[in-house]
């Protein structure tokens, strides 16, 4: 079933069309990368706390919560996962040891390569409709939305 939006509708509200459209590509995006990782027993919400540990080093759990936006129990869901599979460990923080940082493992590391190969090939097939150029101006414009949205919030 096609996606298609009319916005010369008489009462339509093209920011409530956009904010639709931004739902929709979010799930389709989310359901077919989480599918992709599936195999590797991990989803989107592993691929994001590795790929943060990846670039930032070890970080505090309570960081993660509010840097990943993701709420406190599905953070521990998370970890949980992930140490169970030797992907992360939490230690005692060493600027504050009444907290624990995350640490991302070696193994975690080389799954995190493995799995933003199978991530940028699964975008690849869905972004395959638009030209480079088309998806250069796409991600130019989600990333100012983003940069926006996150200081209104």
């Amino acid at each position: 079933m096609g996606h298609n939006v009319h916005v010369d509708k008489p009462g339509e509200h093209l920011e409530l069309l956009i904010g639709g459209d931004l739902y929709l590509a979010h799930r389709y995006a989310r359901a077919a990368t989480n599918r992709a990782l599936r195999a590797h027993r991990l989803d989107l919400r592993h691929f994001a706390v590795l790929g943060h540990l990846a670039e930032a080093g070890p970080t505090p759990q309570s960081a993660l919560v509010g840097q990943l936006q993701m709420d406190k129990s599905s953070m521990v869901y998370v970890l949980d996962e992930l140490e169970r599979q030797d992907l992360v460990n939490r230690r005692k923080d060493e600027h504050d040891r009444r907290r624990y940082a995350v640490h991302l493992t070696d193994e975690g590391r080389a799954r995190l390569a493995e799995v933003t190969r199978i991530a940028a090939q699964t975008m690849s097939k869905l972004l395959a409709p638009l030209s480079e150029s088309d998806q250069h101006r796409l991600h130019a414009l989600l990333t100012r939305f983003i940069d926006h949205a996150a200081n209104e919030t």
